[in-house]
């Protein structure tokens, strides 16, 4: 136990100068931001979010949204890429898959534009990684080999090694363990050339753990140990965590299960402290684990159920499997059978899920187009040589043919302009046609809007004045009978109550239907006053981020923005059973992006046979303003609903 006390204070040490070194890479990063300029400035500001994204998710985020805006103002396009991609690492490490998903697709967008294939094939990688970490197997498979061919076209072998590693990945969570050491070793020896240490720690720890599965311990043992002294030298805190998790799972192996648990708990530390969600949650299954097979069920089922709750909370389903499959053994092994069978049906059902066998399948299918491309791609290049040496011989054929197409071409020309007359003048007509119509739109919202006005200014200087009078009548009236009955007093302080709620209610309703902070100080503060309403504590917790509202939008547009979240918003409330509800306005230069994310009991959208008034209202103002509707949900995954409205045509 001595020993053991003396390895941890070790551990501690070694965890305080990585952590303190960071800190003094982050400190001098932000002395440099200070007098940087132009896109230096983007490029500090990239690293450092990257400096911050384990630790600090929220700051991370915030210095890659300035190296966004500030690369829109210098048109640095891959400024914009690599800040994109970092947001959507931020969310992959705490969980938030769909936010994680929706960056790296901007990251990916961009540099597609660009032809920027190293970045657009390390953003591919991470997409396989958010599929991995969701277990969807065959999608991760699907981006590793697109990123894989990519990274290959361009001879960089650490981008190789890296996706190696992560197909590894995949054929260990399907057992197959032979094909994923021969994808870590070939990683390993790809790292070990270009001198990858980080690499090369992630390589040894994953044919270590593989030599786990394969019960080879004294092998698995052998190369966990080396990727931990790999990462405590390269201050890898967060590799640390998954390490040491490692040595204890091979300590299980050897029946050291007391063992097996303190490394755990040294993971656990670790990841708790970075905020990794996924990786606590291991943590706790693998304690569990060892408490199972000591016999102290009791522990197991406690560790398994806080693995449980981050598990539901960041959708992880191969987690989730495991975390069944223990359950119920556990139960079962205290009798409780009931639970034993709850917990085993739901295991049956998300096991065949995850592995059915269209999804075995697919990978199969995925890995012969791989290998198929590469071989078609070395029988192009062979048949563009022979085809160079062919093009001096057909030079003077094409010279020939060239006249003879000018002519055609002139001839073409005189046709295109003519039809180009007459499309302009079709144009023209269509142009005005859509003119008007948006005008008549405009006319029917303005007409509403102006309505709702009316009702809500009759309602409250109308029967609000005089419910009020009516109340002071009844104040005289009580004071002028001097009622002495406790019934009779009892029955006027029930009416002076109603009427009190009556005129709150009055009140209530007109500023709902014309809310006073949306004309006196715009869109984002008249949101945040509504959704502040409708927060429950302990019940209902709504979040709300706006970006870039910096100019002031068109009226008709920010009335239409806040009814559609209103609608959105009612509609959770009444249909969703949430208690979390997250929504994101972002302003970029040309759209507007809105997201309005739940975490309720979604629903099955091709079940979904006709659409209620609510969502039709969204619709409809959706279409006013030229915008796209996105609707994503699945039942008990929550409901995600993306608006997308162009600019252009809005600003004042």
């Amino acid at each position: 136990m001595i020993i053991l006390r003396v390895i941890l204070l070790f551990f501690f040490i070694l965890n305080f100068i990585s952590t303190s070194k960071s800190a003094s890479q982050a400190d001098s990063l932000e002395q440099s931001l200070k007098t940087a300029t132009d896109t230096n400035k983007v490029n500090i500001l990239n690293k450092l979010s990257m400096q911050y994204f384990e630790s600090n998710g929220p700051k991370a985020i915030e210095f890659a949204r300035q190296a966004i805006e500030l690369s829109k103002t210098l048109n640095f396009q891959i400024g914009i890429v690599k800040a994109y991609n970092n947001i959507g690492i931020v969310h992959d490490v705490t969980g938030k898959y769909d936010s994680a998903l929706y960056n790296y697709g901007l990251s990916l967008e961009l540099s597609t534009k660009l032809n920027n294939k190293k970045q657009m094939a390390n953003t591919l990688n991470n997409i396989g990684l958010v599929h991995w970490n969701k277990g969807e197997f065959d999608n991760a498979l699907d981006y590793y080999l697109k990123s894989l061919k990519l990274f290959e076209d361009i001879d960089n072998k650490k981008g190789v090694a890296n996706t190696l590693s992560n197909i590894g990945l995949i054929y260990t969570d399907l057992k197959k363990y032979k094909e994923a050491l021969d994808y870590h070793i070939r990683a390993l020896k790809m790292r070990e050339q270009i001198n990858d240490q980080y690499g090369i720690g992630v390589s040894q720890n994953n044919i270590g753990l593989t030599y786990g599965y394969m019960k080879e311990y004294a092998l698995a043992l052998e190369y966990v140990k080396k990727a931990l002294v790999t990462k405590q030298h390269n201050n890898d805190l967060y590799g640390q965590g998954i390490t040491l998790s490692d040595i204890g799972v091979i300590y299980g192996g050897f029946k050291k299960y007391d063992l097996a648990i303190e490394y755990q708990l040294q993971s656990l530390a670790i990841r708790s402290k970075l905020n990794d969600k996924l990786g606590m949650a291991n943590s706790y299954c693998m304690i569990a684990a060892d408490y199972g097979k000591k016999g102290d069920y009791k522990t197991a089922i406690e560790y398994n159920l806080k693995a449980l709750e981050l598990a539901n909370q960041l959708k992880a389903k191969k987690r989730l499997k495991k975390i069944y499959a223990e359950l119920s053994h556990d139960y079962k092994k205290l009798s409780n059978y009931q639970k034993s069978l709850e917990y085993l049906e739901k295991y049956a059902k998300l096991n065949d899920t995850i592995y059915s066998e269209e999804s075995a399948s697919k990978i199969a299918e995925m890995q012969t187009r791989y290998e198929t491309e590469k071989k078609d791609l070395e029988i192009t290049r062979k048949d563009l040589e022979i085809n160079n040496n062919q093009l001096e011989l057909t030079k003077q054929k094409n010279q020939r043919t060239i006249l003879l197409i000018c002519i055609l071409g002139i001839c073409i020309i005189f046709y295109l302009l003519y039809a180009r007359y007459k499309f302009k003048q079709k144009s023209i007509l269509s142009q005005e046609l859509l003119r008007q119509q948006e005008l008549r739109s405009k006319a029917v919202i303005e007409a509403e809007e102006n309505e709702r006005a009316r009702i809500a200014r009759e309602l409250h200087d109308g029967i609000g004045q005089h419910l009020s009078a009516v109340k002071l009548n009844l104040s005289n009236l009580e004071s002028l009978l001097h009622l002495k009955n406790e019934d009779e007093k009892k029955l006027m302080s029930n009416a002076l109550n109603i009427i009190d709620d009556s005129v709150k209610e009055v009140r209530h309703v007109s500023h709902s239907m014309i809310p006073g902070a949306l004309m006196q100080a715009g869109l984002e503060p008249a949101l945040r006053d509504f959704l502040n309403r409708l927060q429950v504590p302990g019940k209902l917790t709504i979040d709300f981020e706006a970006h870039g509202l910096g100019s002031q939008l068109e009226s008709t547009t920010e009335i239409i923005l806040f009814r559609v979240v209103q609608e959105a918003v009612n509609n959770v409330l009444k249909h969703a059973q949430a208690s979390l509800v997250n929504i994101q306005l972002i302003q970029h230069e040309n759209e507007l992006v809105l997201m309005v994310e739940d975490n309720g009991i979604g629903f099955n959208q091709g079940e979904l046979k006709k659409e209620g008034i609510g969502l039709k209202n969204i619709r409809s103002r959706i279409a006013y303003l030229n915008g796209t509707l996105n609707i994503d949900s699945q039942p008990n995954n929550g409901t995600t609903i993306t608006i997308e409205i162009p600019l252009k045509k809005h600003y004042l």
